[in-house]
Protein backbone atom coordinates (compact mmCIF):
# COMPACT_ATOMS: atom_id res chain seq x y z
CA UNK A 1 0.00 0.00 0.00
CA UNK A 2 1.29 3.45 -0.87
CA UNK A 3 0.98 6.29 1.57
CA UNK A 4 1.00 9.68 -0.12
CA UNK A 5 0.64 13.28 0.80
CA UNK A 6 -2.55 15.25 1.15
CA UNK A 7 -2.78 19.00 0.90
CA UNK A 8 -5.94 20.38 2.46
CA UNK A 9 -7.37 23.83 2.08
CA UNK A 10 -10.36 25.74 3.30
CA UNK A 11 -13.46 26.51 1.26
CA UNK A 12 -12.23 30.08 0.71
CA UNK A 13 -8.77 29.16 -0.57
CA UNK A 14 -10.20 26.36 -2.73
CA UNK A 15 -11.89 29.00 -4.85
CA UNK A 16 -8.70 31.01 -5.20
CA UNK A 17 -6.56 28.09 -6.41
CA UNK A 18 -5.98 28.53 -10.12
CA UNK A 19 -4.08 25.56 -11.54
CA UNK A 20 -5.02 25.07 -15.16
CA UNK A 21 -8.21 25.83 -17.01
CA UNK A 22 -10.31 22.69 -17.37
CA UNK A 23 -13.45 21.80 -19.24
CA UNK A 24 -16.58 20.55 -17.50
CA UNK A 25 -15.88 17.09 -18.94
CA UNK A 26 -12.77 16.89 -16.75
CA UNK A 27 -14.82 16.91 -13.55
CA UNK A 28 -16.16 13.80 -11.90
CA UNK A 29 -19.41 14.87 -10.23
CA UNK A 30 -21.70 12.21 -8.77
CA UNK A 31 -23.85 14.58 -6.73
CA UNK A 32 -21.92 14.02 -3.47
CA UNK A 33 -18.36 15.06 -4.35
CA UNK A 34 -16.56 16.76 -7.20
CA UNK A 35 -13.16 15.38 -8.21
CA UNK A 36 -10.95 17.11 -10.79
CA UNK A 37 -8.99 17.11 -13.02
CA UNK A 38 -9.83 13.75 -14.55
CA UNK A 39 -7.62 12.53 -16.16
CA UNK A 40 -5.04 13.64 -13.59
CA UNK A 41 -1.26 13.81 -13.57
CA UNK A 42 0.18 14.65 -10.15
CA UNK A 43 -2.88 15.50 -8.04
CA UNK A 44 -6.64 15.31 -7.83
CA UNK A 45 -8.83 17.77 -5.94
CA UNK A 46 -11.77 16.24 -4.08
CA UNK A 47 -14.51 18.45 -2.68
CA UNK A 48 -17.72 17.65 -0.81
CA UNK A 49 -20.75 19.32 -2.36
CA UNK A 50 -22.46 19.55 1.05
CA UNK A 51 -20.44 21.78 3.39
CA UNK A 52 -21.93 20.05 6.45
CA UNK A 53 -20.55 16.64 5.39
CA UNK A 54 -16.81 15.97 5.52
CA UNK A 55 -14.85 13.70 3.27
CA UNK A 56 -13.42 11.15 5.73
CA UNK A 57 -11.18 9.00 3.51
CA UNK A 58 -10.26 8.26 -0.08
CA UNK A 59 -9.00 4.82 -1.17
CA UNK A 60 -7.63 3.97 -4.60
CA UNK A 61 -7.93 0.52 -6.15
CA UNK A 62 -6.41 -0.85 -9.33
CA UNK A 63 -8.91 -1.79 -12.01
CA UNK A 64 -8.45 -5.39 -10.75
CA UNK A 65 -9.66 -4.38 -7.27
CA UNK A 66 -6.30 -4.34 -5.46
CA UNK A 67 -5.97 -1.47 -2.95
CA UNK A 68 -3.01 0.71 -3.97
CA UNK A 69 -3.34 3.85 -1.80
CA UNK A 70 -5.41 5.24 1.06
CA UNK A 71 -5.69 8.80 2.35
CA UNK A 72 -7.35 10.18 5.48
CA UNK A 73 -8.89 13.52 4.54
CA UNK A 74 -11.27 14.56 7.37
CA UNK A 75 -12.13 17.84 5.65
CA UNK A 76 -14.63 19.21 3.13
CA UNK A 77 -11.97 19.40 0.41
CA UNK A 78 -8.40 18.48 -0.26
CA UNK A 79 -5.73 17.92 -2.88
CA UNK A 80 -4.45 14.36 -3.09
CA UNK A 81 -1.03 13.76 -4.63
CA UNK A 82 -1.06 10.99 -7.24
CA UNK A 83 2.57 11.12 -8.33
CA UNK A 84 3.30 7.71 -6.76
CA UNK A 85 0.59 5.95 -8.76
CA UNK A 86 1.44 4.46 -12.13
CA UNK A 87 -0.45 5.73 -15.17
CA UNK A 88 -3.73 3.88 -15.70
CA UNK A 89 -7.34 3.61 -14.59
CA UNK A 90 -8.21 3.49 -10.89
CA UNK A 91 -11.34 3.15 -8.84
CA UNK A 92 -11.57 5.87 -6.18
CA UNK A 93 -13.75 4.94 -3.20
CA UNK A 94 -14.55 7.67 -0.74
CA UNK A 95 -16.29 7.64 2.60
CA UNK A 96 -18.16 10.67 3.91
CA UNK A 97 -18.77 11.65 7.55
CA UNK A 98 -22.45 10.63 7.16
CA UNK A 99 -21.21 7.09 6.22
CA UNK A 100 -22.01 7.53 2.52
CA UNK A 101 -19.63 5.47 0.41
CA UNK A 102 -19.31 5.78 -3.35
CA UNK A 103 -16.92 4.66 -6.04
CA UNK A 104 -15.89 6.62 -9.12
CA UNK A 105 -13.29 5.98 -11.79
CA UNK A 106 -10.29 8.23 -12.40
CA UNK A 107 -7.48 8.09 -14.92
CA UNK A 108 -3.86 8.77 -13.89
CA UNK A 109 -1.76 10.00 -16.82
Amino acid sequence: MLIGSLTAFSEVSAQSVNREPFAASQKSDDGVIVAYPNPARDFIVVKSKDSSVKLESVTFYSILGVQVAEYAVNMNSGEIRLDRLRPGKYLMRYTMSDNTQKVTQIVKQ
